[in-house]
């Protein structure tokens, strides 16, 4: 349950288009030749070191692709290592190629969908209706490290229409299925040996592109030393464009120790007037450049002119569009200006990344602000930031950048701040990890008694998120405790704010079996969620609002609140976070009612699902129960009596279940389970709904069927369910028995 977030989601758009090259220095036929011929190939794997020219030939192939088939290209970063965040990009770059694409995927991100599950399958679908060659470029694949989002590419891959061709340009062999592929003939790999110029191109880019006028046993002897790597080679071209005595130079380094790569690289900066190698070297601390980026971190006014000027000058400046607002440098030529900048201005690194700091935060790019804070070892400055916007990528399910940030920093910097401590248990609460979050939660506690309150709103946070905790571990008087504390405090804008805190608290009502102080409290919620547009405890709140009103017998409004919880668009039983695990619960019981059982069957399947993925043990024990009578119904006592016996299982683990064991104590009517030590079985009369009742007290008379269908407004079906749910709390077999045993329990 998370507030919307105030910053909008931004994306860098120059991460979503092909790299513009320019002039073409040396066309490589053999290579577009054969990325062209590997139309029938699902992945190209181009696989090879830093200046291979990888990016390059990628590049210079989309142009020649033009009218053949459409581009759709992501430059990837460390910080995509973010599962959502990744696809995210990934549906936006599609989307570049493909407008009208995707257009569900992306609504089901936004939504918190599960990716494996849900958003994957829906754009895979949404791709399978595109007509044409479609190619979705990755470069710098290399980055991505995150088990998780090689275990969903791999689903992405094998699932992949026939018009979608993926391409991973990088460093290494990626952790995904290349030996399945390759045996299937699905893989064309195309790796150094093959990116290396032959001598013929070689002597083209250095004598017939930039005139050198080399002999060729020089343009061979350059093609060794640089083992004929393109940035190798471009920067010898550089090295010796206006040279008179290009032999001399040659024979200069020819036994040099270091790496020919940063010799040459060492050369062309050398040979640049001092305002050029000074603008060169300090923005060498951005992993993208534009204008008013540069501006800011040089505290100028003129980067438009430099970057121009060595733009012009060749000098590795890669333009990450054709309108050239956005730039980065040759990953080689950048790590060499680093480690120049590093060795000739320390002192002056840590100011330069926090003005980039400060220009980011200031563009609302938190990821970026963050990271380069602490490329500053401004740590503090960091953590302050952290602490303020957590929130903001939470709320999208980025919790893996979440993460990511607090990783940056020292373990004792996290440790002893009580709101970097809740960031991590929030973090753990999503993930159900609640062994975790209660570790988390006690050092915040600590954190906050050696450092006094980090703000007025500091008990009101800790009450939350120890009441959302005992809530999921099945604590209710505890919860209901806290949680009335925490909607009694003041949260100020702290994230998941006021609407999350009364969810929690109309929850652990309901559990505690004060359902008129739950209903109000959860109504409270819905109406909180609705002013700070928090869909998530919306739907959270609606849901359990919707089970409430099914257990009164009260089917219309429960389906109005499903409605309005899900949009009322589409089924009500395909919300995919697990707020939405209350909303399923109250499908199944709707569509129990009007006897439509396997489709109950669906909505009690996905509750259970959702209940694991992010609820509290009661709420997972709820969707086992509810499920295994479907499963009864259904003819499965097996699988009901499985059911059982794991919500019996949670449930033991529970401090104090409140009327949670209530449902374990009707379970044996069901499935045969003997009740738990201590719990009483309840009466017939108990076990009956109000619905039940009406339906009861209907059978008695000499109204048909369908009569007391339309008497009470409801479907004939709905009618033959409440019957077969009569007669078997009653242990009966006919109208007139469940007559007389009414009569004898003193029901009728």
């Amino acid at each position: 349950m998370h507030t919307a977030s105030p910053e909008p989601n931004i994306l860098l758009t120059c991460k979503l288009h092909v790299p513009h090259r320019g002039r073409q220095l040396v066309s490589r036929d053999s290579l577009i030749d054969a990325l062209g011929a590997g139309r029938a190939h699902k992945v190209t794997l181009v696989d090879a070191p830093a200046g291979s020219g990888k990016t390059t030939l990628l590049a210079q192939w989309a142009v020649e692709e033009q009218g053949h088939a459409r581009f759709a290209w992501l430059s990837l970063e460390t910080s995509d290592n973010d599962p959502v965040r990744f696809w995210t990009y990934v549906v936006a770059t599609l989307q570049q190629a493909e407008p009208d694409l995707a257009g569900e995927a992306s609504r089901l991100l936004q939504a918190r969908a599960d990716l494996t599950e849900v958003v994957l399958p829906t754009l895979l679908n949404e791709l399978t209706g595109v007509e044409g060659d479609l190619v979705l470029v990755l470069d710098d694949y290399h980055l991505i490290g995150a088990r998780v989002v090689h275990e969903q590419m791999a689903f992405f891959i094998d699932h992949m229409p026939p018009t979608l061709r993926l391409v991973l340009a990088t460093r290494s062999d990626p952790p995904l299925p290349l030996a399945r592929l390759r045996a299937r003939g699905n893989l064309l790999e195309i790796r150094a040996s093959e990116l290396r110029f032959p001598e013929a191109e070689a002597d083209q880019l250095l004598n017939g592109i930039i005139s050198l006028d080399l002999a060729t046993e020089q343009v061979s002897f350059l093609c060794e030393r640089t083992q004929a790597c393109a940035a190798g080679l471009y920067l010898a071209a550089l090295s010796l464009a206006g040279r008179r005595d290009a032999a001399g130079f040659i024979s200069g380094f020819a036994g040099y120790n270091r790496h020919i790569v940063d010799y040459l690289s060492a050369e062309v900066l050398d040979g640049q007037p001092v305002r050029l190698r000074t603008f060169l070297l300090r923005t060498s601390v951005l992993e993208r450049l534009s204008v008013p980026l540069c501006d800011a971190v040089l505290q100028t006014s003129d980067s438009a002119t430099v970057l121009e000027q060595i733009e012009r000058a060749n000098l590795f400046l890669v333009p990450l569009d054709s309108s050239r607002r956005a730039y980065r440098y040759h990953h080689l030529f950048g790590d060499l200006l680093r480690s120049e900048l590093a060795r000739t201005e320390p002192d002056l690194v840590p100011e330069l990344h926090q003005r980039a700091a400060r220009w980011f935060r200031d563009e609302g790019l938190l990821d970026n602000a963050i990271r380069h804070l602490v490329a500053g070892c401004d740590f503090e400055g960091a953590a302050e930031f952290i602490a303020a916007k957590w929130g903001a990528e939470f709320n999208r399910g980025r919790l893996a950048t979440v993460s990511s940030w607090l990783d940056l920093l020292p373990e004792r910097m996290v440790t002893e701040d009580a709101r970097l401590c809740l960031a991590r248990a929030w973090l753990a609460l999503d993930l159900r990890r609640l062994a975790a979050a209660g570790m988390w939660i006690a050092r915040a506690e600590a954190a906050a008694a050696a450092r006094g309150a980090d703000g007025e709103s500091m008990p009101a946070r800790m009450a939350h998120v120890r009441a959302l905790h005992r809530l999921k571990l099945g604590d209710v008087a505890t919860a209901v405790d806290l949680a009335g504390l925490a909607i009694s405090l003041d949260v100020g804008d702290f994230s998941p704010g006021r609407p999350a805190a009364y969810c929690v608290y109309g929850a652990a009502l309901f559990w505690s079996g004060d359902e008129a102080g739950a209903r109000a409290a959860l109504g409270r919620a819905a109406e909180l969620a609705d002013e700070v547009d928090n869909q998530a405890a919306r739907t959270y709140a609606l849901g359990y609002l919707a089970v409430m009103a099914v257990q009164r017998g009260r089917s219309s409004e429960a389906e109005g609140l499903i409605r309005d919880a899900t949009g009322g668009d589409r089924d009500a039983a395909v919300g995919e976070h697990f707020v939405d695990m209350m909303t399923s619960l109250a499908t199944d019981k709707v569509l129990i009612q009007r006897g439509e059982v396997e489709l109950a069957d669906r909505a009690a399947h996905r509750a259970v699902v959702l209940a694991q993925r992010g609820g509290g043990h009661l709420e997972v024990v709820n969707a086992l129960v509810a499920r295994s009578e479907v499963l009864r119904w259904l003819g499965d006592p097996k699988s009901a009596q499985d059911c059982t016996d794991e919500a019996r299982s949670i449930l033991e683990g529970c401090p104090d279940p409140g009327v949670a064991r209530e449902l374990i104590a009707a379970a044996p009517r069901r499935t045969g389970v003997d009740p738990l030590p201590g719990s009483a079985e309840p009466s017939p009369a108990e076990q009956l709904t109000s619905k039940e009742l009406e339906v009861l007290r209907l059978l008695s008379t000499q109204l048909s069927r369908r009569e007391i269908a339309a008497h009470l407004y409801v479907s004939i079906n709905t009618v033959k369910t409440h019957q077969r749910a009569v007669f078997r709390k009653l242990a009966v077999t006919d109208r007139a028995g469940a007559a007389a045993r009414a009569r004898a329990l003193g029901i009728l």
